[in-house]
């Protein structure tokens, strides 16, 4: 047997790794999530579930986004068939960033999707409250990501903005523009008026995170079982998780039990090995064909890009594995806010932070691999002072997050802007007043409507 250990990677990236192969196609036209989900179509609808605390018909709603996403797009990359959120821009079309953009010379496509690398802003969140700047690479667990805007986030953010309370037209795909848009207000201009204007409703943004399977032999994967089975139960970063799924290139089928899975005691007992000489807490508990989990094989320059990202250990060949996905939606004023991670076999004991209840039958692998987490308020019951909580424990479980495993999306995002104030919540104790709390929001700054990617963009 042949055995790999990889760094616990996260990339940002995604191909179909089942399904019918297409012939490839020279140019991806982004296309939007069917009509037949509903998306962008059921805010008022929405706006009742929060307000009534109906989780069940909101959990409903956030499996009807994953579906949609995950739907085929009716386009190929290489050969295999690509998911909708596949064909979406990413942050160096979206941004202009001359240097990295696929975009075609009219525009209107790209060339291969966009994976562009680099690492996540959650692990620079203490450093900015600090006051100070984030390491540009070496984090201990190699990770990396971007963002996916849907078509209609992507033509927002692209085009330029006539905002209530100024003159002219502002851009806001620069840091330049933006620096220039929030130096225009009047100084008697209220914190509640000092924004961008909202995104359509039916705009997505997605922060998708992906692991390295090698193409030989077998990887072991820290699989996700809830802090108490971590060796660190404040900062339950994935080197320290204790369970470790082997996932094999060349297995087909779903996910099996060790004990009735084709590894001999001689493997368990050289993989536990092999991940302990790595740094590895986990000990391989299952075993998983590759297929288990969404994937694609990596090209030379997407196994190179990974590295100068992040230092992340990839070669031509190896499988990019989806661990998780951050979604948001414009279709209610404060976003709807969902996060899905891979999760084979059972629920992570308690449940904590998701699941995969509720997950229709109809979803396909191994799309059903994966729990979720909702949070559509700051707090449930909505107006309670019980806060929400959700938080993908790829990302958020890093020691550079403040308080990242009591975190939800909404709170954090809530807070999104640029200039003087904007930064990322200390913790999640109480609810903030997105529009006037002096903490954050001051004369001095413009508020990007929820999104971070606006608020720091790479150009």
């Amino acid at each position: 047997m042949t055995i790999r250990i990889c760094p616990i990677t996260v990339v940002a990236l995604a191909a179909l790794g089942a399904g019918a192969a297409l012939p490839a196609q020279a140019q991806i036209t982004p296309v939007d999530i069917p009509a037949s989900f509903g998306i962008g179509t059921q805010g008022t609808t929405i706006q009742g579930w929060i307000a009534n605390n109906q989780q069940s018909q909101i959990r409903g709603h956030g499996w009807t986004v994953w579906a949609g996403l995950n739907a085929p797009s009716g386009q190929s990359h290489n050969g295999a068939v690509l998911p909708v959120w596949e064909t979406w821009l990413g942050t160096d079309e979206v941004f202009a960033v001359p240097t990295k953009s696929l975009l075609t010379a009219d525009k209107k496509a790209v060339t291969a999707p966009a994976r562009h690398f680099v690492k996540p802003h959650q692990f620079g969140h203490l450093a900015q409250l600090a006051g100070k700047a984030a390491a540009s690479k070496g984090d201990a667990l190699q990770v990396v990501s971007f963002n996916k805007f849907s078509p209609s986030a992507a033509s927002f953010i692209a085009a330029p903005q006539t905002i209530a309370g100024l003159s002219g037209s502002y851009s806001i795909n620069t840091k330049a523009s933006l620096a220039t848009l929030n130096s225009a207000w009047a100084a008697s201009a209220p914190t509640t008026n000092r924004a961008i204007n909202d995104f359509p409703v039916d705009a997505l943004e997605l922060k998708p995170v992906f692991g390295v399977v090698a193409q030989k032999g077998y990887t072991p994967l820290p699989l996700w079982q809830g802090p108490s089975q971590a060796t660190n139960a404040v900062n339950p970063t994935q080197n320290t998780w204790k369970t470790c799924v082997a996932v094999d290139p060349a297995g087909t089928g779903g996910t099996i039990p060790i004990s009735q899975s084709k590894l001999s005691k001689a493997d368990v007992a050289a993989l536990n090995a092999a991940a302990k000489s790595a740094g590895l807490a986990c000990t391989v508990g299952y075993y998983a064909p590759v297929g288990a989990l969404y994937n694609f094989t990596l090209s030379a320059e997407e196994a190179a890009a990974m590295k100068g990202a992040q230092g992340v250990t990839a070669s031509a060949g190896d499988y990019a594995v989806l661990f998780a996905m951050h979604v948001n939606s414009k279709e209610v004023p404060f976003w709807t806010w969902q996060t899905y991670y891979w999760q084979p076999g059972p629920d992570t004991p308690n449940k904590f932070p998701g699941s995969k209840a509720d997950a229709p039958a109809s979803l396909p692998a191994p799309f059903n691999n994966y729990a979720m987490c909702t949070s559509y308020s700051q707090t449930i019951p909505v107006n309670s002072n019980k806060m929400a909580l959700c938080f993908n424990p790829y990302l958020e479980t890093d020691p550079g997050i403040p308080a990242g495993i009591t975190s939800n999306c909404v709170s954090c995002h809530g807070l999104a802007g640029v200039g003087t104030g904007p930064t990322y919540p200390a913790n999640y104790s109480k609810p903030i007043n997105f529009f006037g709390d002096s903490k954050y929001f001051t004369k001095n700054s413009t508020r990007t409507d929820f999104s971070w990617a606006v608020a720091s963009p790479p150009n």
